[in-house]
């Protein structure tokens, strides 16, 4: 798959901003994980990191699967490669997840994580990756797998999200990003807080289509040359969003930013095409995925640790920040990158077919 460089290192910062709501946002009565001694709306609404994530998934899928309009997709080899992309990771840290509910219940009772949807019907649901194939609803285990399998369910219908993207004609497909928009601006308005909803497609399936049509859109833009200052503007438009408290609004920076990096001639196609950035970006999947199993972890060691406990927040937040990035590295080179070779060689395309570059000059990948 096509590589660029800084769409892959704004992964890591969506996964982070995902930490900084459940380890810096006041969930009712009580209070952060991490007192650091202030509150920010930017941490309130980490949650958009995930929103950032379905607008992203949209576009790069789109540029290196959407067939040329004389072809069809091998649907089969994009779901191969779909599951050995997401499941291998997925699956290890629902188990080991489900592993400490078990072992906590049994021996040491510590504080839950997540919801208390434990039960054996929601983990076979996640676990076949159907959990949140509704509007919404509770996230169950692990909870943050939530998120992969309204993924799985974009996968699974790529080709209809296709087959509604209009190619070429840019007014149409302007026309269809903006009534995407609207349609996340509907989910939005009829939600109780916002897009923070979770366990379901609700936000998926508009944000996951607006990625493919900003994809669409550079097809028909190929020599589009943008400005340097494009990203940093639909930067600015997303800060708005996070402070207004409009959260379709920060959607659209996001559609902005994912546009103005792709074309890799921007001011900050530099910095965020740094080499430490990027690979911390291609192992962003498994920050997310497995953030909950060391905050767990942490959970009880705070409960049995008081000198740990006494720590300044800000001091624990590193300490579980480095364990959650050693926990990571793990999961990506022990499991995550040897799965995905494995699955890939033995149930995918004997012959993979490249996907053809967009004719834009300067534009490099791996």
């Amino acid at each position: 798959m096509r590589q660029f460089k800084p769409l892959t290192s704004m992964r890591l910062f969506l996964a982070l901003w995902v930490l900084c709501r459940h380890w810096f946002h006041s969930y009712g009565t009580e209070g952060p994980y991490f007192d650091i001694g202030f509150t920010s709306t930017f941490f309130d609404h980490g949650y958009l990191g995930v929103d950032g994530f379905f607008i992203l998934s949209g576009f790069i899928l789109t540029y290196n699967y959407d067939p040329s309009p004389r072809e069809r997709l091998d649907w089969k080899k994009f779901i191969v490669a779909r599951i050995a992309r997401i499941y291998p990771a997925y699956v290890v840290s629902l188990f080991v997840f489900a592993a400490a509910v078990i072992a906590r219940d049994l021996v040491v009772p510590t504080e839950m994580l997540g919801t208390s949807d434990y039960t054996a019907s929601s983990f076979l649901l996640q676990l076949f990756l159907l959990s949140a194939w509704r509007y919404a609803g509770p996230a169950g285990w692990n909870d943050v797998g939530w998120s992969v399998s309204a993924e799985w369910f974009a996968y699974f219908w790529f080709p209809l999200f296709l087959l509604a993207a209009p190619r070429w004609n840019k007014g149409r497909i302007l026309l269809l990003a903006a009534l995407s928009l609207a349609a996340l601006a509907v989910v939005e308005a009829t939600s109780p807080e916002h897009l923070s909803l979770s366990g379901g497609v609700a936000r998926l399936i508009p944000e996951f289509m607006l990625g493919v049509l900003l994809c669409r859109l550079r097809q028909a833009m190929p020599h589009y040359k943008g400005f340097a200052l494009g990203a940093l503007l639909s930067l600015l438009v997303c800060a708005v969003g996070v402070k207004l408290g409009v959260d379709t609004l920060f959607a659209a920076g996001a559609a902005g930013l994912v546009f103005s990096l792709s074309y890799e001639r921007d001011a900050l196609t530099r910095i965020l095409s740094g080499s430490m950035l990027v690979f911390l970006g291609e192992i962003s999947y498994c920050i997310y995925i497995v953030q909950r199993i060391p905050q767990y972890l942490f959970t009880s060691a705070r409960s049995h640790l008081p000198d740990l406990a006494a720590m300044p927040g800000s001091v624990q937040a590193v300490l579980l920040l480095a364990l959650t990035l050693a926990a990571a590295m793990l999961l990506h080179y022990l499991i995550e990158k040897p799965m995905r070779s494995w699955i890939n060689r033995r149930f995918g395309s004997s012959t993979q077919k490249r996907p053809k570059p967009l004719p834009t000059s300067g534009a490099s990948g791996l």
